[in-house]
């Protein structure tokens, strides 16, 4: 009964979407693994980097947060997840801040926080796009279908 409602909803969903993991990287490529895996070989596989994944939405239809992964969760098929860099320790960006610069100069103290929440509020635009364009779709049709404006030219040679 599993195998008979997997192959419909296969017919469904383009290239067998269920039966894959999806591991979309910083760079933008997808990586999509068959078998079962945890993150920690993810993680292994890619040092100073971390998955997350995006929440379920909630009821009322908010943004769903993003999520960091534990090494020992086991990755689901039909998911798809983000590959993250991790942000340096702040003991050692102390610690090269006072290698660096002379006392009394304090630039870029929260370059890497900031970075990690920008991507962060990227992925979380992304999957609001990705909520509201399909609700939209369905009822404007095909209203943003650009047309042509052209005057109409006559085939015969005007009277003089």
């Amino acid at each position: 009964m599993k195998n008979a409602i997997r192959c419909c909803i296969s017919c469904i969903f383009p290239c067998g979407s269920l039966d894959v993991i999806r591991i979309v990287h910083c760079n933008g490529h997808v990586e999509e693994i068959a078998g079962s895996i945890r993150a920690s070989d993810i993680m292994k596989a890619n040092p100073k980097h971390v998955l997350k994944k995006p929440s379920s939405p909630s009821d009322h239809g908010v943004v769903p947060k993003i999520v960091i992964l534990p090494p020992d969760a086991e990755l689901q098929r039909g998911k798809i997840y983000f590959l993250m860099p991790l942000p340096p320790s702040p003991e050692k960006t102390r610690s090269k801040k006072k290698k660096r610069e002379a006392p009394g100069t304090d630039v870029g103290s929260g370059i890497s926080v900031t970075n990690l929440v920008v991507s962060d509020r990227y992925l979380s635009d992304i999957l609001s796009e990705k909520l509201s364009t399909g609700q939209k779709d369905k009822r404007r049709g095909r209203v943003g279908v650009w047309r042509p404006h052209l005057e109409s030219i006559s085939e015969f040679p005007p009277d003089l």
